[in-house]
């Protein structure tokens, strides 16, 4: 008979504990409530005359009066550069990692054929001269490695913009939490397939149901547009409403979706959004 009321409590306590670990941070008063939109990677053209995450890419967003998000990781000698693969084969059709190199040795490698080198995060941080930034950090050596956190702080903490930071590894997120919790924070996340090759199929499932949440208490959330109606994520949009970024958004048409889905800003590339005001920040 006993079964009969412990069941039912296992259940409410399982309920109890998924909302708990969903949990985000709470909105701060200075958070803007639609914020503008950022060039992702800069203001690239998608091929060889202005690549991905170049200066090229970011000085024209800087021109253009584009906020910019871009991507960190860490070179051989401990060089942070702003490069969004683990390898050097897609953008500059080299086998090699960029872990693998040092600064020095990644200079050789033109992206995409063209005359732009993979930057140094201070190099962009000059070029962008206080354009609000969003820096995604990436940990490609090891999930536990957060070295890329207080190799890059002393950079950012010095740019004279504002500066937002995200990452899909919740354990990078956390560091800030706990080092420098003054600065806005978010977690990147999607639906996780079991064939992806970036995380284990435990880590996948944990982030596709946002409960890292707890881990890192988020002052924002970054999902994938064409996942935006994953249980997990309306649930917390739902009971907590979080300021929510949809990436990657590729047409007015999808900026207009991610409007109407309810998200508070976009993460875009390919066109240009008509609102960019720094205002608004």
């Amino acid at each position: 008979m006993w079964i009969v009321y412990v069941l039912p409590g296992i259940a409410v306590l399982a309920v109890l504990m998924t909302l708990l670990l969903l949990k985000p941070g709470k909105r701060r008063p200075t958070t803007p409530a639609s914020p503008v939109p950022f060039a992702h990677r800069g203001l690239h053209s998608g091929d060889s005359r202005i690549p991905e995450n170049s200066l090229a890419a970011f000085r024209q967003a800087a021109q253009k009066g584009f906020a910019v998000e871009l991507d960190i990781q860490l070179t051989a000698d401990g060089q942070v550069v702003v490069f969004h693969d683990a390898t050097l084969m897609r953008l500059c059709q080299i086998d090699s990692r960029v872990d693998a190199l040092t600064y020095e040795e990644l200079k050789q490698y033109p992206l995409l054929g063209s005359d732009q080198h993979i930057p140094l995060l201070s190099q962009v941080l000059e070029v962008l001269d206080g354009v609000p930034l969003l820096c995604e950090f990436k940990s490609m050596r090891s999930f536990t490695d957060t070295r890329i956190c207080s190799a890059a702080w002393p950079l950012l903490a010095s740019y004279k913009g504002p500066v937002w930071i995200e990452s899909f590894n919740p354990l990078l997120v956390r560091w800030f939490k706990r080092n420098h919790p003054q600065v806005m924070r978010g977690i990147l996340s999607m639906r996780f397939k079991k064939d992806n090759k970036e995380v284990t199929p435990l880590q996948g499932k944990l982030l596709t149901a946002l409960l890292t949440n707890a881990l890192t208490k988020p002052d924002f959330i970054a999902y994938q547009l064409s996942d935006h109606r994953e249980h997990a994520f309306r649930l917390c949009r739902w009971l907590y409403r979080p300021l929510t970024l949809a990436w990657t958004v590729r047409s007015p048409e999808e900026e207009q979706e991610a409007k109407n889905a309810g998200f508070d800003g976009v993460i875009f590339e390919g066109f240009l959004p008509e609102e960019k005001k720094f205002e608004n920040f």
